[in-house]
């Protein structure tokens, strides 16, 4: 394999562009070139190759802003759907710095993002969760959620916490469970005699 001199130079002086200068910087001198060269052409305003404009993201500041566009771009630059095959092919350490410089900035914009996870539902045990758990922590051979009602279900499961609800007949049961289940679990009497 013949080493090209003008790759290694490019290589050179644009490392300090991917590790050592901000995001911004970075973008402003090898990735806007690289999108102003390769992709323009397609993804711009009147064309919208794929309903995707990259026309805006030229703009340092709206760059900076997007995420999902670049895990776009990302991921057909790293299959290699893009540039297509009739557009020439840009050089693959170039191409190699515009996609680690895509990767950094997605990790990034991730690691600052507050994500709502919504409203996490608090869930009860069904009634092979409830016999098993009684069995495992208090070591006593007593199958309470036997006498309980059926465990409603959805999508096939019995332990969804937005399906399973709680009764008043239901709580009931569990308070005189708890009554029978620590007459068995506490042993009284005499105390056993001391092996010697």
């Amino acid at each position: 394999m013949r080493i090209r001199p003008h790759l290694v130079l490019l290589l050179v002086f644009s490392m300090p562009f991917a590790f050592g200068q901000k995001p911004e910087e970075t973008f402003e001198k090898t990735v806007k070139p690289f999108l102003t060269k390769n992709c323009l052409a397609c993804h711009n305003p009147s064309l919208k190759t794929a309903q995707l404009d990259l026309a805006p993201l030229r703009d340092t500041k709206a760059a900076m802003a997007e995420r999902d566009v670049w895990e776009n771009v990302l991921a057909k630059l790293k299959s290699g759907q893009m540039p297509p095959a009739s557009a020439p092919k840009p050089d693959r350490e170039v191409t190699a710095l515009v996609t680690e410089w895509m990767e950094a900035h997605i990790e990034r914009y991730d690691r600052g993002r507050k994500v709502d996870p919504g409203r996490v539902t608090a869930r009860r045990l069904n009634r092979a969760e409830y016999n098993n758990t009684i069995r495992d922590l208090l070591g006593v051979s007593f199958r309470p959620a036997d006498d309980f009602p059926i465990d409603d279900s959805g999508y096939g499961f019995d332990n969804i916490g937005d399906v399973l609800s709680l009764s008043p007949s239901l709580m009931e049961k569990y308070l005189r469970a708890a009554g029978q289940i620590v007459k068995l679990a506490l042993r009284t009497g005499a105390a056993p005699k001391p092996m010697v």
